[in-house]
């Protein structure tokens, strides 16, 4: 874990620098591999920020409410700049669905934005789970493992470096198909399978994480329920090669 990053007599909060670099990097790599004839650089910035506005707000609001005790104490934590105060997934959902909507009014073709901003949510996973291994705040069960952290009295599972691991893997394996999708939306589409995919697997050496009733993890629930969408859509959406 390493929170702060000293450089001289300058402290800077590492899953900050992180999370930013990230966001600079995914919009230079998007900006790169556009579609062709998909949207103009103009077009997808301005899909990008209204989309992290409402994203940065509801992973801190849905956060504060997973923990609501700390944040009664304290509310000005609410405005803090520490990244692993946020719920990632909540944030990134609510963050595409804001850059939908804000799409759509603009007439903006919605498979090929998505399709456009795919790369920045690839880039941006990495170092999103980089900034949560940073901080702490994202943290295993016990385990013996040689590999294991040690983190609140126990040796950990690293789950944070895992997601981190698996997001790599993924941007590695797309990175030759920015643009070379058979149809509008496949890119996206299989991109969010493999991610549900990882945060499935990863959520099993997480702990803590929220249980649905008869202990369903809800995380879990949830990429189920993303990975049978993004089948039932390449399955519908897909052309018959000629």
């Amino acid at each position: 874990m390493l929170p702060i990053l000293q450089l001289g007599p300058l402290a800077l909060r590492t899953p900050l620098l992180l999370t930013l670099l990230g966001l600079y990097l995914g919009i230079s790599l998007a900006e790169r591999r556009l579609p062709k004839g998909s949207l103009s650089i103009s077009q997808l910035n301005s899909l990008v920020f209204p989309g992290l506005g409402s994203g940065l707000i509801a992973a801190r609001l849905l956060f504060a409410w997973q923990h609501w005790a700390i944040f009664a104490s304290t509310p000005l934590s609410l405005f803090s700049l520490d990244p692993g105060l946020l719920d990632p997934w909540a944030g990134l959902t609510v963050g595409v669905f804001a850059m939908l909507i804000y799409g759509q009014r603009q007439q903006l073709s919605l498979w090929s934005s998505l399709d456009a901003l795919t790369p920045l949510l690839a880039v941006w996973g990495v170092f999103l789970s980089l900034a949560l291994f940073a901080s702490g705040a994202m943290y295993g069960m016990p385990t013996e493992l040689p590999w294991g952290l040690e983190l609140w009295g126990a040796k950990r599972h690293p789950v944070a470096l895992y997601q981190a691991i698996a997001a790599l893997i993924i941007l590695i394996a797309f990175w030759r198909r920015w643009g070379q999708s058979r149809y509008p939306g496949q890119l996206f589409l299989q991109f969010t399978l493999a991610t549900a995919a990882s945060v499935f697997l990863v959520e099993t050496w997480r702990a803590h994480s929220p249980l649905l009733l008869g202990g369903i993890r809800a995380v879990q629930a949830a990429a189920w329920l993303v990975m049978a969408i993004c089948f039932w859509l390449l399955n519908s959406r897909a052309k018959p090669i000629v």
